[in-house]
């Protein structure tokens, strides 16, 4: 799925970033953007994070993959999803619905009223097969 630069799971601490991240500026901190991955400057580093609120990237991984959640478009890379907004691309969270084939490192098993679901960052997956019997994962949201 993570093709070109390095992709990281959330927490993973870095020396540096890519000349070529982009700096997101929220809530008076300069994040940066590469590849579909956030980071947060700590500790003389940067450590990944979740999509900040309101986030809004200039352009998407190439790996991303769009997909459709009732009258939506989504777009999917890394456990993130996003839509396209006026000047790029807009983090926002998971479209329960949704279906993805993939979920990054990272991901945890949660056990919900005897029902197994995957969480990642705060949204959670139910493992399904899709129609023609591929493992898949749909969004679900869980009352805690």
């Amino acid at each position: 799925m993570f093709t070109g630069r390095p992709w990281h799971p959330l927490g993973f601490f870095i020396a540096a970033v890519s000349a070529g991240a982009v700096v997101v500026a929220l809530n008076d901190v300069d994040y940066r953007y590469d590849a579909g991955v956030f980071y947060e400057p700590v500790d003389g580093g940067y450590k990944v994070v979740a999509p900040p609120s309101g986030a809004v990237v200039p352009s998407l991984p190439q790996d991303a993959v769009s997909l459709q959640v009732g009258e939506d478009t989504y777009y999917y890379y890394g456990g993130q999803f996003f839509v396209q907004a006026d000047n790029g691309y807009q983090a926002v969270k998971a479209p329960p619905g949704a279906i993805v084939y993939n979920l990054p490192d990272g991901a945890t098993t949660v056990n919900a009223d005897g029902v197994t679901y995957l969480q990642y960052n705060s949204d959670y997956y139910q493992p399904i097969q899709d129609s023609n019997g591929q493992a898949a994962y749909e969004v679900v949201e869980i009352e805690n």
